[in-house]
């Protein structure tokens, strides 16, 4: 009855979004009234208490909302001014080839947007830019949606990987750990794991577009761009855990594009591992008419770039170590809680300059507005327009992140009874024994396919890894590691990106198809991180 009642919360989430198609918007706020009734009756917490773990979670939440929707706002931004239709113009002569054109447009392009916007924003700009340059809609978004995977945690300055660690900050310092170093070790984890299967991303997007697209020698297509997309896979993997063991999770998602795509163009020009036969649909395929590339506005392509090129160059100089300039941001506008209610362990301290969407993503987007000819009165519609797409996202990460609060400090409790979280894992792990590793990352996939964020999955999955971990004798940082992993697969699956994707290149109405289409992919994907985490203990344990 108890393991039912700590884990209730969790499936009425789980039954509201995918049985009912709640969005996670309403669903979650109702998991969190469930988390605080069992928290109340069965657990003995008093009001105040919850109270202030609920005041906890939404002010964690806040410092993530922020990210969001400054993110968000700089896309519109964009949009507005007609930058973004310049940005995708600059693809538009790369190669006849439409294995190379997955490579560069849901490949590195996608991945740079992943790492500046998130949270769908990659595969809703690939995809229509693939459907203007001649490509069946459903293929444009399959090859879209699952070259977003490896960028996702890294997505939005960092926000999915970073809250993975916040999410667990709690059960880190009560078993004496030292915070900054377990985050740093997870993070170590997380990219050897994810590099294996990462690699094999652009391989995997473009056999699945060959596979599902008719006509003869599909073998023959595939294997002749395997090397390519090797290379490729293999170029970005190693500038993205570089970027990240040696600046943070902010920039990964960024800078791999940045620095690996102008090596890869090189590489087209200089015919290197490019096969001589060029690729195209069978000509029996219904493609819509290429778009040219628009002519909406003026803006020239350096100045449509420099918001982007800006934010990548900010978030570089303010995250490396050996630079005092992410210490100064941290010492200006810190906000110090103190326990909430007089409740033990809800301190909290926020530096918020330090939140990349309050710097360097809101003054960017604003600076450039002005300079393209925007009058306030559009840059605070644009702001309105912003608000109403996260309104539901917002109500959905601080009741999450609420939920997720009181069941970590159900710990402290009057029933002497053991944490929600502490039961579910229990239960979990005798259930499943060591075979709980093989599914751990497959947890994540699941959690980002439902709760359509791999934010939203590590912040419901986590602590309960967490707690496995330390059940099964198994580190905590691979656990977390295997959970970031999953959830970046598992967005190639998340019905709303794909509704979303669909949306924007009039393919409503494939969805069910789409998801069928990519469930084998997403298997591969989770084998080879499984294999990942093997050959990591194998070699380094």
């Amino acid at each position: 009855m108890l393991v039912f009642c700590a884990v209730f919360p969790i499936l009425l989430a789980l039954v509201l979004m995918t049985g009912f198609k709640v969005s996670p918007g309403k669903a979650l706020p109702c998991s969190f009234l469930a988390s605080a009734v069992s928290a109340y009756f069965f657990w003995k917490l008093q009001i105040p208490d919850i109270l202030s773990y609920t005041l906890l979670g939404a002010i964690k939440a806040l410092d993530i909302i922020l990210i969001i929707a400054c993110a968000i706002f700089l896309l519109n931004i964009l949009r507005r001014t007609g930058a973004l239709e310049v940005i995708k113009s600059t693809f538009s002569g790369i190669s006849p080839d439409r294995r190379i054109q997955v490579i560069v447009i849901a490949w590195f392009f996608s991945n740079f947007i992943e790492g500046v916007a998130g949270f769908g924003a990659a595969p809703a700009l690939a995809a229509p830019l693939l459907v203007g340059m001649g490509f069946p809609a459903v293929t444009a978004v399959v090859a879209a949606l699952i070259c977003n995977t490896l960028p996702v945690p890294f997505g939005g300055a960092g926000i999915a990987f970073m809250t993975s660690c916040n999410a667990v900050s709690g059960e880190v310092e009560k078993l004496g750990m030292n915070v900054s170093q377990f985050n740093h070790d997870a993070l170590s984890c997380f990219t050897t794991f994810s590099s294996i299967s990462g690699a094999f991303v652009p391989l995997t997007a473009v056999a699945a577009m060959i596979l599902i697209s008719g006509g003869k020698g599909k073998l023959r297509s595939i294997l002749e761009i395997v090397p390519l997309c090797l290379f490729s896979g293999l170029l970005y993997v190693a500038v993205w855990k570089i970027a990240a063991m040696i600046l943070g999770p902010e920039l990964p998602s960024v800078l791999g594009s940045l620095i690996s795509y102008p090596i890869f163009y090189l590489a087209l020009k200089l015919h290197f591992l490019v096969p001589s036969r060029v690729w195209d649909f069978p000509e029996e395929t219904t493609v819509m008419k290429p778009v040219q590339p628009a002519e909406l506005t003026p803006v020239p392509v350096w100045k449509a770039w420099l918001p982007y090129l800006s934010i990548a160059f900010l978030l570089v100089i303010t995250r490396i170590p050996y630079l005092p300039i992410r210490g100064w941001l941290g010492s200006f506008c810190r906000l110090k809680i103190t326990e909430i209610f007089s409740t033990p362990g809800t301190m909290h301290q926020w530096s918020i300059l330090a939140n990349p969407g309050v710097f360097p993503f809101l003054p960017v987007a604003i600076i450039f507005a002005l300079i393209l000819g925007l009058k306030w009165k559009d840059i605070f519609q644009v702001a309105r327009e912003s608000e109403k797409q996260i309104r539901f996202s917002a109500f959905a990460i601080v009741s999450a992140f609420a939920m997720v609060q009181i069941m970590v400090s159900s710990a402290y409790n009057d029933a002497d009874l053991p944490g929600m979280l502490t039961l579910i894992a229990e239960k979990v792990v005798h259930s499943t024994g060591r075979g709980y590793l093989v599914i751990a990352p497959v947890v994540g996939c699941f959690g980002t396919f439902f709760a359509g964020s791999c934010t939203v999955s590590n912040i419901l999955f986590c602590p309960i890894q967490f707690n496995a971990a330390g059940l099964l004798d198994f580190p905590e940082v691979q656990m977390i590691a295997l959970q970031n992993t999953g959830g970046g697969i598992g967005s190639m699956l998340r019905l709303s990106g794909i509704v979303a994707t669909c949306a924007t290149v009039n393919a409503s109405g494939k969805e069910g198809k789409i998801i069928l289409l990519n469930l084998l992919p997403a298997l591969f994907l989770l084998m080879l991180t499984l294999l990942g985490a093997y050959c990591y203990n194998l070699w380094f344990l």
